[in-house]
């Protein structure tokens, strides 16, 4: 049986009012802060996209945000940086009355990727943990929409963006492993495609830059998923051939409490035998045993900061500023 389409009458229908009611708090007319919380809720409820053709007739807007994820599912509703940033982005833009579109879309699907954005209708976009290729940056640059990134574009994608300041974190955590006296320190970085610009993994060029300053070079370094599991492998593969490391930068969290984990089953003692230190402050610094040091972004600044520069754009037409930079700071904890 064909899916019965969601109208704007259904979400009054489900929040209790009127039919112009719900169209009001849905758009920019006046309604109250209840009113409009109770029709919003509706409407997601039961999954309802406005009428675009109808809304963009009138106002030649459809109020529409697009967050654009390239990301598989099992790993974005996992994902502690993707889950709270897009939190953060979804309750800023429903704040200024815009409807957040969340297009979430495996790195490999890129014809996926063209029919959401297409048939979402969305004025504008902020794309988060992209993972570049040349199709999808294609299609981005085609659809013609006003768009934010978070985190810096590669190299190529010249967009407006916001960011933490990833070479002061990696500087931090090289600089904090060298002053506890660290000689043979490795970093165990992310995916080698969400690095930029021109293929750079920022967090590592500040981490290199305070090892340099002690005179020293890392042991190694290796590439992989923001997860638990390459945060294992990674750590089982160093250890097995650099036995002397004393000293990690994994740069996220996930990836430190995978190496935690690979350390106490090989019988190292952290921080005594290997200081670790991650990147991201989320739940899971805490959990882990030995706590984790650890550099902690900014993301609700992150999220409020790309929130501000895309409307700004919907609504006077051109770009307040192209780029954002927030400070991060180093955590302290058992592990380090």
């Amino acid at each position: 049986m064909a899916q019965q389409t969601v109208t704007i009458r259904d979400v009054a229908r489900r929040a209790g009012v009127a039919v112009s009611t719900a169209s009001r708090a849905l758009g920019e007319g006046s309604a109250s802060p209840t009113t409009r919380s109770k029709v919003r809720q509706a409407a997601q409820d039961l999954h309802f996209v406005p009428n675009m053709a109808a809304k963009q007739l009138t106002s030649g807007r459809s109020n529409i945000v697009a967050i654009v994820i390239t990301e598989s599912p099992d790993f974005a509703f996992r994902d502690a940086f993707i889950s709270d940033i897009v939190s953060r982005l979804m309750g800023s833009f429903s704040k200024a009355n815009l409807l957040p579109f969340l297009v979430l879309i495996a790195p490999t699907d890129a014809d996926g990727f063209m029919r959401l954005l297409r048939n979402s209708g969305a004025d504008g976009m902020v794309v988060v943990s992209f993972h570049y290729s040349k199709r999808f940056a294609t299609i981005i640059k085609a659809s013609g929409k006003p768009t934010v990134f978070v985190g810096k574009p590669p190299v190529g994608m010249n967009y407006p963006y916001v960011d933490p300041d990833q070479i002061q974190g990696g500087y931090l955590a090289g600089q904090l492993l060298t002053n506890h006296g660290r000689r043979h320190v490795v970093l165990i970085e992310g995916p080698v495609d969400m690095q930029s610009p021109a293929g750079k993994n920022l967090r590592t060029e500040g981490c290199v830059m305070a090892l340099g300053e002690a005179s020293l070079t890392p042991v190694d370094i290796l590439s992989g998923p923001y997860d638990f599991e390459h945060g294992i492998e990674a750590m089982n593969t160093i250890l097995d051939t650099h036995p002397e490391v004393d000293g990690v930068f994994a740069q996220s969290d996930q990836i430190a409490a995978g190496a935690l984990h690979a350390l106490h089953q090989r019988g190292k003692r952290v921080p005594r035998d290997v200081a670790v230190v991650g990147f991201d402050d989320f739940h899971v610094a805490s959990a882990t045993s030995p706590r984790l040091t650890t550099i902690a972004q900014p993301l609700t600044e992150l999220a409020q900061a790309a929130t501000d520069m895309l409307i700004h754009r919907l609504k006077a037409g051109e770009w307040k500023t192209t780029a954002q930079i927030f400070p991060v700071k180093l955590v302290m904890r058992e592990s380090a």
